[in-house]
């Protein structure tokens, strides 16, 4: 709603539902020594009230409200056979959890002059969560709830060094709210919340065009203090299952690199695209209590945090008839990595080197593509998870992978 010529409303309303069945079993064949189902229902309800003021003056802002609302279940069944030959124990537990998140935000530009502008602002965040256990172990009667809020500031300031470059400098603080643990096996871990994980970033950076705009070159530094980093770990435990699987606060850790991307019309029918990152990344402090002792893995590595990442893409336009061709060819190199907090060997990925391409034509609002996807057969794991004490288990990333698309465009 254009409230006036410098005031503008948006209300944005999002909605979202899944439902979802996994099945596992530890080898696929029989003898089955452990099994089981976890099926799943989610849904998620969310409102946004925004202003946006801009007069073509020296400031302008953003502000607003937000209210977000979810839910899950998950009915979890665990079969184990290898603890008592020929016996089968059928353990069941069911997880309901509801969150409500409500928000307030405010940003600001101010320009002091034609070169240098000024940015304020901040978010104001209210949490409430709720969960229920039941089944083999059961909260009922004292269904534990908790809350959080939090303040996140932000700051910056930019210098326009001409038309074609500026130069920037932010500070901004992120928050990640705390919860309970969906994957119990003892009372304590159901009932006893993790707290909420913040972030400190810094960043300094650059934008620029070149060559009549037909180059653009843009690169940042940045460093990010982490307080109470929220941390999934696997555990050994008393309950029937023998492991758990819980949120910790359990590090405090520095994150730090640096990140180039440029973008270029080579001709009036090839573009390219290349960004490279460097990432550096380090535990203060990792330590937590297993129930047993005080663990303290703070020579450990993050997880899913490659030391180099890079990438170049490129796409060659034309007309063809009375509609538009392409052709798209990308390779994205992956640095090694583990993708597990434990840094358990199985889990580790070596680097991988990506390559994808599609061909495309675009005609009357309809676009018709044939791609294809890691055509290398790049090995990898998407996923990973160490079973405390038993096993560990992953899933792989897709293989080569050929497939046709068809998208229409109703606004065309």
């Amino acid at each position: 709603w254009d409230i006036s010529d410098s005031m503008t409303m948006n209300y944005i309303y999002g909605t979202f539902e899944t439902e979802e069945t996994v099945v596992t079993n530890f080898t696929s064949e029989a003898p089955m020594l452990f099994g089981t189902d976890r099926p799943a229902e989610y849904e998620q309800e969310s409102h946004e009230l925004r202003f946006t003021y801009d007069d073509g003056g020296a400031f302008n802002f953003v502000a607003g409200a937000y209210y977000w609302e979810s839910e899950y279940d998950i009915q979890l069944r665990s079969w184990i056979t290898f603890l008592v030959p020929g016996v089968v124990l059928d353990i069941p537990q069911s997880t309901h959890q509801e969150t409500e998140s409500k928000a307030i935000f405010f940003e600001g530009d101010y320009a002091l002059n034609d070169s240098w502008t000024l940015t304020l602002g901040g978010r104001y965040t209210e949490d409430e969560k709720e969960s229920q256990q039941r089944g083999n172990l059961s909260t009922e009667g004292d269904d534990p709830s908790e809350d959080w809020d939090e303040f996140t500031p932000k700051a910056g300031v930019r210098y326009r060094i001409d038309d074609d470059a500026m130069l920037y400098a932010t500070y901004s603080k992120g928050y990640r709210s705390g919860g309970f643990n969906g994957r119990v096996d003892e009372l304590a871990s159901a009932t006893i919340p993790y707290d909420p994980e913040t972030v400190d970033n810094y960043e300094l950076g650059f934008k620029s065009e070149w060559m009549d705009q037909r180059l653009r070159v843009n690169g940042s530094i940045f460093y990010m203090d982490y307080q109470d980093k929220q941390e999934e770990i696997g555990l050994q435990s008393d309950g029937p299952t023998g492991q758990r699987i819980s949120v910790f606060n359990a590090a405090d850790a520095t994150m730090q690199g640096v990140e180039l991307e440029m973008q270029a019309i080579v001709t009036d029918r090839l573009s390219m695209r290349a960004n490279f990152g460097y990432l550096d990344t380090e535990y203060d402090e990792f330590t937590y209590d297993n129930g047993f002792e005080i663990v303290d893995d703070s020579g450990l590595d993050f997880r899913r945090a490659p030391e180099f990442t890079g990438s170049l893409d490129a796409t060659y336009e034309w007309q063809m008839g009375n509609g538009d061709a392409w052709l798209r060819g990308s390779y994205h190199f992956i640095d090694e990595h583990f993708i597990e907090q434990a840094n358990r060997p199985e889990l580790e990925n070596d680097a991988q080197h990506l390559v994808d391409a599609s061909i495309n034509y675009s005609i009357n609002g309809i676009t018709l593509s044939v791609f294809g996807r890691n055509l290398t057969e790049e090995d990898g794991w998407a996923h990973g998870l160490f079973v405390s004490g038993l096993f560990t288990y992953a899933s792989a990333r897709a293989p080569r992978t050929w497939g046709a698309e068809v998208v229409y465009n109703f606004g065309e």
